[in-house]
């Protein structure tokens, strides 16, 4: 009981007496909470000078921390037995409340504020530091209305303070010097007996305080005191009479959203706040808004907020502070706080302050809007009183972002130590003019950060360093680029495909060749396939011909008919369209040369057709086309058919492949798709393996990683004796991580360039380093702290990517905020990577390492305790229920749960493969039957016939029950049937045509010459094309030692080389009708 009670107590530390107050009745965001006193605005000089001080003479952390929390805290006991409330601290800065309803409460008030000031001047004011820093203070005094408005989330909150009492304290403070107190009209208009006051009369109303008679203050306080308040004595160590009261009422959930949550860490984990201290390095973003005052101050403050906090999340930073002084509204973002460190934060930060800027211009509230960034160590923690204290960042490059933000209205802009640690190249800066930053002698260079990646595609990480090694392999990915782009007929490669063992570097070298694709002006199109797409039919063709032709962004299945409809029209391919059906989720309307085709035919049609797609869609602004896919090992099956149909005419596909592994639940059988093996095995398959790099290149490798101009001999020696062969890139990577994240490693910043030395008294010749990647990745997760490591592996059975939500209910005995705990250490410890809302491993690797660790019965119980999770989270399924199979009384449920789908949900035809999967890796053949159909049911109702019959036939291969059998026999009747199908003309959509009609002319006149050069006389204009018996503009290519005198041996070449699409077990386009007499007739 005393720890929960310590536990509160440390939470209202955090937090103002005001704030404590009405945190109870904080039930709807955006809230306003009105009050009257008097304010005090102190401000401390000598803090900035303090913390480079204690920096360069190398006084540790403690001492630092010690010093300021002396002198805060002297500060604050003065203030605290003066009855104030420090409502908000700023960095050096401090805002206090004496609440006053009354105007005789804030007569008293302004005297008890008065007096208070007047101690903090004798006592803190000229204060001697142990490095030589004198530190000082300025005091502004206002009394009047102050608003509190409160803005921000269930889970997180904030508050800032206004009101015409903050405008009056903010115009009294610039008539502060070190040393003075300055009273704003308001309070001086309550002053009472002003003879026994004396005071320097200034501008505008405002007074300097010069002394006061000790008789004076005594009576007025004397005079307004109750006898109670006379009495009660005021100890050190004792809450004021008011707060110690309230302590009863006061809700640990209702304060928490308030909390910092490195401090919420801290106190999870039941240990004192000084851990919290340290000199870290961090981003520090400082952005100020100009606010239209013709709109509802607190709800423009609570939708700059949600844009702010949605940005912020995503980039892995923190919401500090809003201030609301004299420079407007500004929020305190910061990037590299404990837990949520990121290799990649400079650069995230600057990329977020961009986001931000363009999300805010886009509200009528907003009408400017001012970023400052800067990077450099400051002083991170939990500083002031013990009995009000908050977690705050002090230090020069604080102090440096809020001058750039005011000093720069209207842009983005950062130091030069930023511009330089974010790697994000010289397009995205150009140089601001020189302006003189008030406390900064030599500020040095400064930029402004302009978004120059615009349509960029991420899915493939774009690279910071040159690549090391792998010469001889680059340059047969280069002569393979050069016979794309000059090739004039269909004999280059094409695909190039990248193996290696997992970690020596095959996505960085896939970024290497992308970039080489770019300078020789090739088109670019990047996916990135997942485990949990793997078992989805057709997620890869699907994906590559909606980007070919720019349908990514068009879900609607009667806007794709149309569009595809006004862009085609008029056109040789126009009548091909229907061909597409079963890709692109649509039902166009089969012409009458494609319904009569036999299914041989229509396999050959629909691959002259994509062919044609790759070329008409290339423009002559390309030289070619590249197709790039990592971790091509998850490109579904059924797909594989479909990327030969894509290869083509000056189009190349480089895949990524990592280790092949059996199908999930299949004991037997081939390990490689018979898709993908035609493909490995094709004579136009051009094969690069990396071995991993030679070990010359450990040391630039380490820099790299380090992000360091310079490594210490002892680090590069000890990884070297280590290694059995060639370097593995991502074994080092993990290596220098686990020295990083244990503290053995330090990255040195002083100086022009960082650098990387070992820790005091640490021997890395005394350390053990796993020898192999896997040996690594087994090392780190066991020295995580045991919630991480039982987190870690419980995440690995999820998939690529999950919520914090989903792990909570695979962790049902650990407290939520436990399990919040753990994902956040595993994200600081580099773990997870949060991005769009989910978290994710960081490699795939690591993933499939965790999961090996889990024991057979573990995994089982997990799947399936994550597929009843789904059941639950999309089907609405209260609970397991045992009940005999009956899938025609749920027809009216399903159809309405198909309705699921919308922005930013996922859909059932999304669900349903997930739960095949989970449930046949927990071992339930029933349940994953059960599902099969459903997944079927629900590809046949999207027209997704294709999908539909591969999970028929997996379904077919289970053992269902006769039911079952019939339904199925009835799915795969419609589902074939449906080929045939046709449908009424949808409503026009308007589309611009123009450059799609350029694009078809240009693929005719090419078809045309191609049919002359092979002696085949082309349709007249008058008569309808038959496209399927005219000769393809992609044609089928041949070796190029087949002899042109064996036609017959050419086309059984062709045959070969060219097979139908192939699906899950082996079931293909082909055989489409043979699937129907299989699975209905017989």
């Amino acid at each position: 009981m005393k720890r929960k009670d310590d536990a509160q107590q440390e939470l209202v530390a955090h937090l103002p007496n005001v704030v404590i107050d009405a945190a109870r009745g904080l039930k709807h965001l955006p809230a306003v909470q009105k009050l009257n006193g008097v304010l005090m605005f102190l401000d401390i000089s000598g803090f900035t000078a303090l913390c480079e001080q204690f920096s360069l003479q190398n006084h540790g952390v403690d001492e630092l921390t010690k010093t300021l929390n002396d002198y805060l805290g002297r500060i604050e006991d003065l203030v605290l037995k003066a009855g104030g409330d420090v409502v908000e601290f700023a960095g050096d800065a401090m805002l206090v409340l004496w609440e006053a309803p009354s105007v005789e409460s804030r007569v008293t008030a302004v005297v008890k504020a008065i007096v208070c000031s007047r101690k903090v001047m004798k006592t803190c004011n000229n204060w001697d530091t142990e490095v030589g820093v004198k530190l000082g203070v300025k005091i502004g005094l206002s009394a009047g209305e102050v608003l509190l408005t409160y803005v921000g989330t269930k889970s997180f909150r904030l508050f800032s303070s206004s009101g015409q009492a903050m405008l009056d304290v903010n115009a009294a403070e610039k008539y502060c010097d070190k040393g003075t107190i300055i009273l704003a009209p308001s309070a001086w208009a309550l002053c009472p007996e002003r003879k026994g006051i004396n005071v320097e009369k200034l501008d505008e109303g405002h007074v300097r305080v010069l002394n006061i008679r000790k008789t004076w203050a005594e009576s007025e306080l004397t005079k307004e005191s109750t006898p109670q308040e006379q009495q009660k004595p005021k100890a050190m160590d004792e809450f004021p009479s008011f707060r110690k009261v309230n302590m009863k009422n006061v809700h640990k959930h209702d304060l928490r959203p308030f909390i910092a949550a490195p401090v919420l860490h801290k106190l999870e984990e039941n240990q004192p706040m000084e851990y919290l201290c340290e000199m870290r390095d961090v981003t520090v973003v400082f952005i100020n808004l100009s606010l239209d005052h013709g709109h509802d101050h607190s709800r423009s403050l609570q939708g700059v907020f949600d844009k702010i906090s949605t940005a912020v999340l995503q980039f892995q930073g923190v919401i500090n502070k809003i201030f609301e002084f004299d420079k407007g509204t500004s929020f305190l973002v910061l990037f590299g706080l404990p837990g949520f460190k990121h290799e990649d934060e400079v650069g995230h930060a600057l990329q977020c302050s961009s986001q931000i800027i363009m999300t805010l211009n886009d509200m009528i509230e907003v009408r400017q809007v001012s970023v400052g960034v800067t990077t450099g160590k400051v002083f991170c923690g939990v500083v002031g009183h013990p009995e009000r204290h908050e977690y705050t960042v002090i230090g020069p490059k604080v102090n440096m972002a809020a001058r750039l933000m005011m000093n720069y209205p209207g842009k983005l802009s950062c130091d030069e130590e930023t511009r330089h640690r974010s790697f994000l190249g010289t397009a995205h800066f150009h140089d601001l003019p020189e302006i003189t930053l008030k406390g900064m002698d030599n500020p040095g260079p400064i930029s402004e950060y302009i978004e120059a990646d615009v349509g960029k595609d991420h899915s493939i990480p774009e690279a910071k360093h040159a690549i090391l090694g792998y010469v001889a392999e680059f340059l047969e990915a280069l002569n393979t680029l050069d016979k794309v782009c000059v090739s004039s007929d269909y004999r280059h490669p094409l695909f190039l495909v990248v193996k290696g063992e997992p970690g020596v570097g095959k996505t960085r070298f896939l970024r290497s060749v992308i970039d080489a694709a770019v300078k020789n002006d090739m088109r670019i199109l990047c996916h990135r396939p997942s485990i949990s797409s793997a078992g989805n039919p057709y997620t890869t063709a699907c994906y590559v011909i909606a980007e070919l032709l720019e349908l990514g962004g068009i879900s609607s299945p009667q806007e794709r008919e149309q569009v595809l409809e006004d862009r085609f029209e008029g056109t040789e391919l126009f009548n091909s369209l229907s061909l597409l059906n079963n890709l692109l989720g649509i039902q166009l309307t089969a012409h009458e040369s494609v319904f009569n085709l036999s299914p041989a035919e229509r396999t050959r049609a629909l691959q002259r057709l994509l062919g044609r797609i790759v070329q008409g869609t290339q423009l002559d602004s390309y030289s070619g086309t590249l197709i790039a896919i990592d971790d091509a090992q998850y490109v579904d099956r059924d797909s594989w058919g479909y990327l030969r149909y894509f290869a083509g005419y000056s189009c190349l596909f480089v895949l990524g492949m990592g280790a092949l592994r059996r199908s999930e639940g299949a004991l037997e059988g081939p390990l490689v798709p018979e898709g993908m093996d035609k493909v490995l095995n094709s004579p136009l398959c051009v094969h690069v393996k990396l071995e991993g790099l030679e070990p010359v290149n450990m040391e630039a490798l380490l820099c790299q990683f380090l992000e360091v101009a310079s490594v210490p001999r002892e680090l590069t020696n000890l990884l070297a004796s280590r290694l059995t062969g060639q370097i593995n890139p991502s074994w080092v990577k993990q290596c220098v991580t686990n020295l990083l994240h244990h503290q053995l490693l330090e990255i040195n910043t002083e100086g022009r360039q960082p650098h990387c030395n070992v820790a005091e008294g640490v021997r890395l010749i005394d350390l053990e380093i796993p020898a192999s990647l896997n040996g690594c990745m087994v090392s780190f997760i066991d020295r995580l702290p045991a919630a991480e490591r039982t987190a870690v592996k419980i995440a690995s059975i999820i998939g690529a990517s999950f919520n914090s939500a989903v792990l909570s209910h695979l962790m049902p005995l650990t407290p939520t905020h436990k399990v919040l705990e753990s994902i956040g250490g595993l994200t600081s410890a580099g773990v997870f990577i949060y991005e769009n809302g989910q978290l994710r491993f960081q490699s795939v690797t690591l993933q499939e390492t965790a999961y090996g660790l889990l024991v057979e019965k573990q995994r089982r119980k997990l799947h399936e305790r994550y597929a009843v999770y789904l059941e639950q989270r999309f089907l609405g399924f209260a609970k397991k229920k045992k009940k005999s199979f009956s899938l025609r009384k749920k027809k009216s449920r399903m159809v309405q749960e198909r309705k699921l789908g919308g922005s930013g949900e996922m859909t059932l035809q999304v669900i349903y493969p997930q739960l095949v999967t989970h449930w046949r890796k927990a071992g339930n053949q029933t349940k994953t039957v059960e599902y099969l159909i459903h997944a079927a049911e629900s590809a046949v109702s999207l027209g997704s016939t294709m999908q539909a019959i591969s999970f028929i036939y997996q379904a077919k291969g289970m053992l269902p029950t006769q039911d079952q059998v019939v339904h199925l026999d009835a799915l795969a009747a419609q589902a074939t049937t449906s080929l045939f199908l046709t449908r009424e003309k949808r409503k026009h959509i308007s589309v611009n045509k123009q450059r799609w009609q350029l694009a078809a002319a240009k693929a005719l006149r090419a078809s045309r010459e191609a049919a002359s050069k092979d002696g085949i006389k082309a349709k007249q204009p008058s008569k309808p094309v038959d496209l399927y018996h005219a000769k393809p503009v992609v044609a089928p290519r041949l070796p190029a030692a087949v002899s042109q005198e064996a036609p017959i041996e050419q086309e059984e070449l062709r045959r070969r080389d060219w097979p139908v699409v192939a699906m899950t077990a082996s079931a293909t386009v082909l055989l489409f009708l043979t699937l129907y007499y299989t699975l209905v007739i017989m």
